[in-house]
């Protein structure tokens, strides 16, 4: 049972780090993001101002535009706070000082998921929790069995060899042997202890149909936890390549508003609305990223291929 909760603890720990690692890494990039749309609303801001200096774009557009760039400069100040929160929660568990610089990298590709019938096998065998519930059970039985042993006589066997005289010495004085041994059996039968052992193996039946009945709850709960877990994985790496799609198409509608707006086609409107779609696909592809890589490691916590 102990080993068990240490398996509990290590894999709760596992997960843990995974959660900050991958919360790290994509403030990392949420930070690159906001520098990149701060420069990119700095550009627009100074290309509004020339199109109002040669009277092709009113006021109200750079008025606009300077409000857009002052704002992704608050998001760019925020994004640098959240990184350094995040990598200081990394390195309370990783260094003697959190405050040691490090550099964090992963591959980009997400790994793939396991089937179902795979993650429902090994769960099956590498529980802890359910290995834990288990040990407990095993606890009660025997605590029931040396309960019940109290009813059984008692048998009791003493021997014991050794010198009985003053001398320290095999042969006395008068050459009469000192050494000897004696031996004793004693059987104790229990005939009445005014059913004080009958109510001690009721207290221990009760206590072991408690621990079945807490088996039987961690195994329905097991079940619940890993299609819950297997379902909000899955969900989470099939929407990564969705996320890729809407960042690529977010950078095209980009572009294209910016070449129309140059071209006077489209308004500053539609530019700051091509900027923030940009920017929210982005942070949604790197929230995305954390969500799977954390359903993942909670689904390898209950199954224990970390």
């Amino acid at each position: 049972m102990a080993v068990a909760e240490l398996e509990i603890a290590r894999r709760g720990l596992v997960a843990a780090v995974t959660a900050l690692f991958y919360g790290s890494l994509a403030a990392d990039h949420k930070l690159a993001v906001a520098e990149r749309a701060h420069q990119e609303a700095a550009d627009f801001s100074s290309l509004t101002g020339k199109r109002e200096q040669a009277r092709e774009a009113a006021h109200a557009d750079l008025v606009k535009a300077q409000l857009e760039e002052q704002q992704r400069q608050r998001d760019f100040a925020d994004a640098k706070v959240a990184a350094e929160k995040a990598h200081l929660e990394l390195g309370v568990l990783l260094f003697p000082d959190p405050r040691i610089p490090c550099t964090l990298q992963a591959d980009d590709n997400a790994p793939p998921l396991a089937s179902r019938e795979d993650v429902e096998q090994v769960a099956a065998k590498n529980n802890p929790e359910l290995k834990s519930a288990l040990a407990q059970l095993n606890v009660s039985n025997a605590d029931v069995l040396s309960v019940r042993a109290a009813l059984l006589p008692d048998l009791g066997l003493n021997v014991t060899y050794g010198i009985d005289a003053p001398q320290f010495a095999v042969n006395g004085p008068d050459k009469v042997r000192n050494l000897g041994y004696s031996a004793s059996v004693t059987v104790d039968l229990p005939v009445w202890d005014w059913l004080s052992t009958e109510h001690k193996i009721k207290q221990s039946e009760i206590r072991r149909d408690a621990q079945k009945v807490a088996l039987s709850a961690t195994q329905r709960q097991l079940i619940a936890r890993l299609d819950e877990a297997y379902s909000e994985a899955q969900a989470a790496h099939d929407q990564l390549a969705s996320l890729d799609d809407s960042v690529a198409t977010a950078q095209e509608s980009l572009r294209l508003t910016k070449l129309r707006y140059t071209g006077g086609e489209a308004t500053v409107l539609e530019v700051v609305d091509a900027q923030t779609a940009y920017v929210s696909a982005e942070n949604a592809r790197e929230d995305g990223r954390v969500r799977y890589e954390v359903a993942r490691a909670d689904l390898q916590t209950l199954t224990g291929t970390m």
